[in-house]
């Protein structure tokens, strides 16, 4: 159905149109346990141990600290691409202005120019514009003039009047009509004129937001300057102003800027997905599974280096063999009178 592409009174200044809007959502998640290292004990991990500065680190994890990560995180990196790829979808397509004109031989497309309070002075030079205006765009555009007296006495508001002059006479989405209103009897100090813009739907991917705000402004602004511009002058330049342009294909500044913000983001959270941490993994390599019971420490008698009883047979820090100790593992497999 037809929307309200914009309008404006004398005394009350212009408003804006009435576009649709659509959103999507979409969700996704994943069982997949997170790789985890962490210097406590938690579910699913084991127990390792690497050393570092001569003295032993142990650590947690639910992976194995061995296998190189690499198609792990080519996957997170997969992963990301299509989010970003779908979030530039979605934030940039349905706010794109990619107009494709309307093919005028699928509806009655004559432009009509219906003058009822007789205030139009060229109607020849207005018919030239609309009909530019439809030759760029296949939209065929319509004016009617009409008095307040007209309307006023059964519709709310001049946007209600001009919706049903729109359904009554176009059967299709494709026009796009104007409607400009003012008293019988004008004041000659203040004319109350009022106008209202109303657009099929099948028009919105050509007459967008920035579009009819275009056309809007600057046939408020004429109406407003009544000693330069008659009223069809205002309404053909403000046609010949929106007809160079309204073909136009462009994204948004707001949408670019929007998406350039999110996808900062989503890069910021693959950064930190894939866990780059180069030294740390190096010394993770070299870790080995380290069961609760080895607990014992002692030093190294030919560099101090700290070396864990049980699990150690030669110092981890200078490779000498460390002397020989005695002990029992007990039923829970815990190490037990150690002898040094």
């Amino acid at each position: 159905m037809p929307h309200s592409s914009g309008g404006g009174s004398h005394g009350g200044g212009s408003h804006g149109g009435s576009h649709h809007s659509s959103s999507r959502s979409h969700s996704s998640g994943s069982s997949r346990p997170a790789n985890r290292v962490s210097n406590k004990a938690f579910p699913g991990a084991k127990r390792y141990v690497y050393f570092e500065n001569k003295a032993p680190v142990f650590i947690y994890t639910n992976y194995n600290l061995h296998k190189r990560r690499t198609g792990e995180r080519i996957y997170v990196i997969f992963s990301y691409l299509l989010i970003m790829t779908f979030v530039s979808a979605i934030s940039i397509f349905p706010f794109a202005h990619l107009p494709k004109k309307l093919d005028t031989s699928t509806y009655t497309s004559t432009i009509e120019i219906a003058d009822t309070i007789h205030i139009i002075d060229d109607k020849a030079d207005l018919a030239a514009s609309l009909k530019e205006f439809q030759d760029e765009t296949g939209i065929t555009p319509a004016l009617i003039t009409v008095h307040n007296e007209d309307w006023e006495k059964n519709y709310v508001s001049l946007e209600a009047y001009a919706y049903d002059l729109y359904v009554n006479a176009y059967p299709d989405e494709m026009h796009w009509l104007i409607v400009y209103s003012e008293p019988t009897d004008p004041d000659p100090d203040f004319n109350d004129w009022k106008w209202e813009g109303m657009q099929g739907d099948d028009t919105d991917d050509i007459l967008g937001d920035r579009e009819t705000s275009l056309f809007n402004r600057t046939l408020h602004d004429n109406l407003l300057r009544r000693s330069q511009y008659t009223v069809d002058e205002a309404v053909s330049n403000a046609f010949d102003t929106l007809t160079p342009v309204a073909m136009k294909k462009y994204i948004p500044k707001g949408a670019v800027i929007a998406l350039a913000v999110i996808n900062g983001f989503l890069l910021l959270f693959c950064w930190l997905s894939l866990d780059l941490h180069p030294k740390k993994e190096r010394l993770y390599r070299k870790a080995v599974e380290c069961p609760e019971q080895f607990v014992d420490q002692e030093a190294c008698e030919y560099c101090g280096g700290i070396y864990i009883v049980g699990l150690n047979t030669t110092c981890p820090s200078c490779g000498a063999p460390v002397k020989p100790h005695d002990y029992t593992v007990d039923k829970e497999g815990n190490v037990t009178n150690i002898i040094k």
